[in-house]
C-alpha cells in the first residue's frame, strides 16, 4: 500500500459513523487541554448530559459532557 492509499484510509477513518469531532476556538482548546490528560474519575464535579451520572472534568470536555456509557453508546454503539 502506497503513503497515498494510507493518507485515503485514514480520512475514511475518520469520517465513519460514530467518530466525534469538535470544532473549538483557539481559546476553547486552551481551557479543554486543562483536563485532556486529567483520569476519568479525577475532579469529578460534573454530570452527564443524558443520565444524570456523575462525571469528570475530562468526560466533560472530551466526551461530550457524558459519562464514558453514554459517550459510547451515542458515538461507538456497534462496538459496545
Amino acid at each position: 500500500m502506497d503513503e497515498e492509499e494510507n493518507l485515503k484510509d485514514d480520512e475514511d477513518e475518520l469520517w465513519e459513523d460514530g467518530a466525534f469531532i469538535e470544532t473549538l476556538g483557539p481559546k476553547d482548546i486552551q481551557e479543554k487541554m486543562k483536563t485532556f490528560h486529567k483520569k476519568h474519575d479525577e475532579d469529578m464535579n460534573y454530570n452527564c448530559k443524558k443520565c444524570n451520572k456523575q462525571i469528570s472534568a475530562h468526560n466533560k470536555d472530551w466526551h461530550n459532557s457524558m459519562c464514558d456509557d453514554c459517550f459510547n453508546n451515542q458515538h461507538f454503539e456497534d462496538n459496545v
